[in-house]
């Protein structure tokens, strides 16, 4: 079974959810997968450049059609 852990960063705008996100990332295990959650696009882009700048595998982008978006990250 994985381990997962989310943050919800909707009604944020830079440089605030990167800066949750990278502080949510110091804390992951080993095999622990973050969503993110959003609502904020130039973010999730953010997210998505942090998370290969540190090493964090970035298994699944989701987009709906009202703009809310979830990055699915794994600490490997």
């Amino acid at each position: 079974m994985e381990k997962y852990k989310i943050l919800d960063t909707s009604g944020d705008i830079c440089p605030v959810p990167l800066i949750k996100f990278r502080r949510s990332v110091d804390n992951l295990e080993h095999g622990e997968i973050l969503v993110v959650k959003g609502t904020h696009k130039p973010s999730r882009d953010d997210i998505i450049k942090a998370a290969r700048e540190l090493n964090v595998k970035v298994i699944k982008v989701e987009t709906d059609d009202n703009e809310n978006w979830r990055v699915f990250v794994m600490r490997c």
